[in-house]
């Protein structure tokens, strides 16, 4: 795959049955989850390896992922790890005698993702401008862009009436609260009828919001593609969006499938101009919404990932397979910092031989980020 192919595209080579261990952060609006589905949906065995949580039932995140997946009734053919996996990143991925693959999707929200992309074979990111920063830390080739998509049994035009000017849901958290993000949505919210911006919505809830829903509003927080761009357009609206880079004009073509806007002047210029101009809007939701049912479904981002890991020439060479114990630790404990992971960082920190004082002050930028955050 060249870095300039669309990935999911309906030319993506055809890929034998395959055992996926997966392990992610479970939760009904996760990539994991609708990753999980689609490759059910594809005839794919798949195992669920990560957390418990709630009805979920799962693994200790503690126990080395090589004597965990030889519990399991039948050998996996690969183990994939999705981003967002909470306090999920078990000891032993580099010594997994199949091949490993993780998607990497808040790529744009630190670096500690460049660690944990050192402990597997492939790495497929969200973005496609961090392909070069990723390939460097890696020090291989088998990193590639695999953007969000939309899941086509919950992100579809219900038919319903398009009661809303402008539909948004999405994360507007504290964190959010000094953003463009959080700003746009007050301009908007003053000025046009929407949903409740501000209450969480269950997966079906998306999809019926952008299906009432004349315009999808985006901003994106780093120049991100998010999933609310292919949702939105999946669902028949009109999606808007902030202009932006990581491959979004590949993706779809402003001005006849998507919206773009510059600022927040052009933002309210843009809503009121194609709420005004209805057979317009229209056209582009139209093309916009063929667009994401034809190439940017989750069941054609895993055949993409399958072909990939499928290929003659596909390696197991993941950096951590031949790095150092110490170099493999030291990238560990980084990533273990950025997912809260303070038991575990003691735990291999003590397993080590570390003494007291060493282990505390390698534990210590985890335990300043759980009081800080």
């Amino acid at each position: 795959m060249t870095e300039s192919a669309l990935p999911g595209s309906p030319s993506a080579p055809t890929h034998q049955k395959s055992h996926v261990a997966l392990g992610y952060r479970w939760g009904q609006i996760a990539a994991g989850h609708h990753m999980e589905r689609a490759l059910q949906l594809l005839g794919c065995q798949v195992t669920y390896v990560g957390l418990p949580y709630r009805e979920r039932t799962g693994w200790d995140g503690a126990m080395p992922a090589a004597p965990l997946l030889a519990e399991l009734p039948e050998p996996p053919d690969l183990y994939l790890w999705i981003d967002s996996a909470g306090r999920y990143f078990p000891p032993g991925i580099a010594d997994l005698p199949i091949p490993t693959a993780c998607y990497l999707i808040d790529v744009h929200l630190g670096h500690w993702r460049e660690s944990a992309a050192r402990f597997f074979d492939a790495v497929f990111i969200a973005q496609k401008d961090y392909l070069p920063a990723f390939r460097e830390a890696v020090g291989h080739d088998q990193v590639y862009w695999l953007p969000l998509a939309a899941a086509p049994d919950v992100h579809y035009d219900h038919g319903l009436p398009r009661i809303y000017d402008v539909g948004f849901v999405g994360n507007i958290a504290r964190a959010h609260q000094k953003t463009a993000r959080a700003r746009r949505l007050k301009l908007i919210a003053e000025r046009f009828h929407t949903n409740d911006l501000y209450r969480p919505h269950t997966p079906a809830e998306v999809g019926e919001v952008y299906s009432q829903s004349r315009i999808v509003f985006n901003t994106s927080i780093a120049g991100d593609v998010t999933m609310r761009v292919f949702e939105g357009t999946a669902s028949g609206a009109m999606l808007l969006t902030d202009s932006i880079a990581n491959g979004l004009e590949e993706l779809y073509e402003p001005g006849r499938e998507i919206v773009t806007f510059e600022d927040d002047a052009d933002l309210l210029e843009q809503i009121a101009y194609y709420l005004a101009h209805e057979e317009e809007r229209a056209q582009i939701a139209q093309a916009g919404h063929q667009r994401a049912i034809t190439q940017h479904t989750y069941g054609q981002r895993v055949q993409t990932l399958l072909a990939t890991v499928a290929a003659p020439t596909f390696r197991q060479c993941a950096p951590m397979r031949t790095a150092s114990p110490e170099e493999r630790r030291q990238a560990r404990f980084d990533v273990l910092t950025h997912l809260y992971m303070l038991d575990a960082i003691f735990d291999e920190a003590k397993a080590a031989g570390y003494g007291p004082l060493r282990r505390a002050w390698t534990a210590l930028p985890c335990l300043l980020r759980r009081l800080v955050v």
